[in-house]
């Protein structure tokens, strides 16, 4: 287990002379992810509370991750820090599919990004890749996920439009 706290990390993709052969499994990771504007690779920390009584990690969990991801990427591309007590986001909706498990001794990284934007809603998915037993050799895609946010006034208490400065760094303009 990683007791370290939580980082952001970056991944080079091969070049296609550096990729393994036809034969072997293609690190999911290598392959595209639709984005609108930049993306952020998230390790999570694993810790033992994280998992539950059949030896990987409880499904509710990784909502946490999620919001701990989410947090670096705003951190990562939005321009300036915001102030909660005058404009945040809302979780309106959360949705994920388990493909693989998470276990003890393996990696977790988070890729996320925009997916999309409304007037006063932003669209994040996410892929988490599962290093077993710490090995991107054995790299597999663990779950697909999304949320929709809401833009919030705290002042006002209502939702409001996304602000211009935040829509131009979400989508990368």
């Amino acid at each position: 287990m990683n007791a370290g706290s939580e980082k952001v990390v970056t991944f080079v993709t091969q070049s296609k002379n550096d990729q393994m052969s036809d034969s072997a499994p293609q690190n999911p990771m290598n392959s595209p992810f639709e984005a609108l504007g930049p993306t952020v690779d998230f390790e999570v920390p694993l810790r033992y509370s994280d998992m539950d009584l059949f030896g990987h990690v409880n499904n509710a969990r990784y909502f946490t991750f999620l919001e701990e991801a989410r947090i670096a990427w705003f951190e990562a591309c939005v321009p300036e820090p915001w102030d909660f007590r005058k404009h945040g986001v809302l979780v309106a909706h959360n949705e994920m599919d388990y493909l693989k498990p998470v276990e003890p001794g393996d990696r977790l990284i988070i890729r996320l990004g925009a997916s999309g934007l409304g007037n006063s809603s932003i669209h994040i998915r996410y892929e988490g890749y599962v290093l077993k037993k710490g090995d991107a050799a054995h790299t597999a895609l663990a779950f697909r996920s999304a949320t929709t946010l809401v833009s919030w006034n705290t002042a006002a208490g209502k939702v409001t439009r996304v602000h211009d400065d935040w829509r131009k760094a979400i989508t990368g303009e």
